[in-house]
């Protein structure tokens, strides 16, 4: 077995105010140390929202240990939600991985970047138009469907949207089985909702009723799969000619949590084998993750098999 340090960037508006003695502003818990990004008794809670989670960590290899330690926060973090009332997530934040023993670490890095947006060009004014006189389209599809683009969270879109559609194909208090699988076709539906007779198959249903669903469980973005077939939908069925873009790259797209990064092998090039998450992010984001200036990328793709 070999000896990891692991530092992983949480993001956070709860500002940690356990004072310990012997390090304030942070605590341990489960092998875990958590404490505040930057903070001290003269300027207090300072600089980014974030906490960063510490440990050591043994194991076979670098994968193995990065992911026994993100289980143990996937189990911690949520309950930390609940109790700190405020924002907190980490699985699209940077970490390191150090072997103790060696020079080098492998450093996930991500950055926050600005969002880039889309047009509204004459087609989409011509849509616009035409939507306002389509008074059959319930006004609380509108609203849920435009909730479900402002959220942010693959489980809450995917509830807001499936509320979206149920509004649009409702009838008389009743689902209409026969446009929603014209919407999405028979093997989405079957997927979503289920069947008409065994409704509780689908993954709405248990979505509903307290069974957690992630994008990694299968492999499948549904929230796409799903925001495409309803675009097709509105072009084909609604709109007098095709007048919305179909093969948008990331749509529902969001003012926050857009982020670019990479993985790399990292050595410090004074020659120091420790590895402050802290210092390589302000390397990189002061110099460019492609020309950091107090570190150096190790391109050697043998490391990762015996690291």
């Amino acid at each position: 077995m070999k000896k990891y340090r692991i530092e992983h960037k949480i993001l956070t508006l709860a500002h940690c105010a356990v004072m310990e003695i012997k390090k304030p502003a942070s605590f341990e818990i489960d092998g875990i140390e958590f404490s505040h990004w930057d903070f001290n008794f003269r300027d207090g809670w300072k600089g980014a929202d974030a906490w960063l989670a510490t440990a050591e960590v043994e194991a076979l290899n670098f994968i193995d240990a990065i992911n026994s330690f993100r289980v143990k926060l996937t189990k911690l973090i949520p309950r930390i939600s609940l109790i700190c009332q405020s924002y907190i997530e980490f699985t699209r934040e940077p970490f390191i991985v150090h072997e103790v023993s060696r020079d080098i670490a492998f450093f996930e890095y991500s950055e926050d970047v600005k969002s880039g947006g889309l047009m509204f060009m004459e087609g989409e004014h011509e849509a616009l138009i035409e939507l306002l006189k389509h008074n059959e389209i319930p006004e609380h599809f509108y609203y849920y469907w435009n909730d479900a683009v402002n959220a942010s969270g693959y489980s809450a879109k995917l509830l807001l949207m499936f509320s979206a559609i149920e509004a649009l194909v409702k009838k008389d208090g009743q689902k209409n089985w026969v446009l929603i699988t014209s919407i999405l076709g028979e093997g989405l539906v079957k997927e979503l909702f289920g069947t008409k007779e065994q409704s509780n198959s689908g993954l709405r249903h248990r979505l509903v009723h307290g069974e957690y669903f992630g994008v990694q469980d299968n492999g499948k973005n549904y929230l796409e799969l799903i925001h495409k077939k309803v675009i097709a939908y509105f072009n084909e069925k609604i709109f007098t000619k095709k007048l919305l873009q179909e093969d948008v790259v990331n749509p529902q797209r969001h003012p926050f949590g857009n982020k670019h990064g990479g993985r790399y092998i990292v050595k410090r090039k004074d020659g120091k084998s420790s590895f402050p998450l802290k210092d390589l992010l302000d390397d990189f984001n002061g110099h460019g993750f492609s020309t950091p200036e107090r570190y150096e990328h190790v391109f050697d793709n043998s490391i990762a098999q015996t690291y």
